[in-house]
């Protein structure tokens, strides 16, 4: 069953441009993962700079396969220090179901 995750980011002021940097390599990584279908990063447009990911997986295999790998785990070791707030990640599934 196909998963979607939505992520959201939200980086120190001072460190807006490391995280984006980071997020940006974690994603040419992601994408080429086996199980992703998905994997599009996004800047907010609001005054407080947030980061979104929207992630596309085959199946929860495919997640689990993400959050083990050695880039993300990477990504998570170096962006800790940096965020301002947890990061909020969402879980869906497709109520329609063409895919």
């Amino acid at each position: 069953m196909t998963i979607a995750l939505i992520a959201t980011v939200t980086p120190k002021p001072e460190a807006v441009d490391k995280v984006e940097a980071l997020m940006r390599e974690l994603t040419g990584h992601s994408r080429a993962e086996p199980g992703a279908r998905r994997y599009d990063l996004f800047r907010g447009t609001d005054a407080t700079v947030r980061f979104h990911v929207f992630e596309i997986y085959t199946d929860e295999a495919a997640v689990e396969a993400h959050r083990t790998s050695p880039h993300y785990t990477a990504f998570r070791a170096a962006v800790g220090d940096l965020l301002a707030e947890a990061p909020v990640v969402v879980s869906a599934t497709p109520v329609d179901t063409a895919e």
